[in-house]
């Protein structure tokens, strides 16, 4: 009877899902919500599929994970936030974000679905991802858009600090934003370095890029010379359309510049109106969601595991 009883156990220990449940662990925690190993190391891989960062040692596959998991941690948190503030996801809008991501990758749905397959990665991850960036969306456009005002003293002060040059020379930005963590400025280089080896800009945004406004395409818009920090000015005026800035280190953590246009106007004062206070509107909006996100993990319980 002992001998059946050890034989059982042992087939039980030798199989696969059993390894697997057991040497699955918890990598981090927010709150009440755990966050696996096994999650971790699904998002890392889908993160080297679809942006094609590669690692050369051990060093950087550890900071590329450190990365991966802050990235988790804020999408947890954004989904609690979400459901103590009751925003809901409705199945039909989570579809159709889905179905926009794979339409952006030339595939439909199905063959996306097939990709994540092929290459043992969840789907239900993928769609967790997804129904996070939704509920940020929201949670600007609900709770946050509302908060934000512009007064005519901001738009005077806008329209005379460009009206100082008669010649104002305009890029059309889009950034990558890593926010500040001890291994940021090494992580930043790495990123830097893989765009410029024809890495994917947009999912590089999409797994790593703090930054809060848009659509994911990490795109800024028109700005002036004169509203540029000097660091990024230095930065980006030698780079020519497409191309890609080293990391500048600012307040709120490293950035990556690329330029996609630029040009030179000869009269700022024709600016239109609308476009100036939009400028002005997502400038205060991105402080504005960057300190909730930051005021989320002040209240919030996190752990990570080293």
């Amino acid at each position: 009877m002992k001998r059946l009883i050890f034989a059982v156990a042992f087939s039980l220990i030798s199989s696969p899902s059993f390894s697997l449940e057991f040497s699955d662990f918890v990598a981090a925690k927010v709150n009440n919500k755990a966050i696996t190993n096994s999650e971790v190391s699904d998002r890392y891989r889908f993160v080297i599929l679809t942006s094609k960062i590669t690692t050369k040692d051990a060093n950087e596959k550890k900071i590329l994970r450190e990365q991966v998991i802050n990235k988790m941690v804020d999408e947890e948190l954004i989904r609690q936030d979400a459901k103590n503030l009751k925003i809901e996801i409705s199945e039909k809008e989570l579809k159709e974000a889905i179905e926009l991501v794979a339409t952006q990758r030339k595939q439909t749905p199905a063959q996306f679905k097939s990709l994540l397959q092929r290459n043992n990665l969840s789907f239900e991850s993928y769609s967790n991802q997804i129904e996070a960036e939704i509920c940020w969306s929201k949670i600007i456009s609900e709770v946050l858009r509302g908060r934000v005002k512009i007064s005519d003293v901001e738009v005077k002060e806008f329209f005379e600090q460009n009206q100082l040059n008669s010649d104002v020379r305009k890029f059309f930005l889009a950034e990558v934003l890593i926010s500040q963590s001890e291994n940021a400025a090494q992580f930043a280089e790495k990123l830097s370095l893989e765009l410029k080896r024809g890495a994917d800009f947009k999912a590089i945004i999409k797994q790593f890029s703090s930054s809060v406004i848009g659509d994911g395409s990490g795109e800024i818009g028109w700005v002036a010379q004169a509203d540029l920090d000097p660091k990024i000015y230095a930065a980006i005026s030698k780079l020519g359309k497409g191309e890609y800035s080293e990391s500048v280190k600012l307040a709120n953590g490293y950035h990556i510049f690329k330029v996609l246009d630029s040009k030179v106007e000869s009269n700022v004062a024709d600016q239109d109106l609308k476009a100036a206070k939009n400028m002005i509107f997502n400038r205060k909006l991105q402080i504005l969601a960057k300190g909730y996100l930051m005021d989320l993990r002040k209240k919030a319980f996190i752990e990570i595991e080293n």
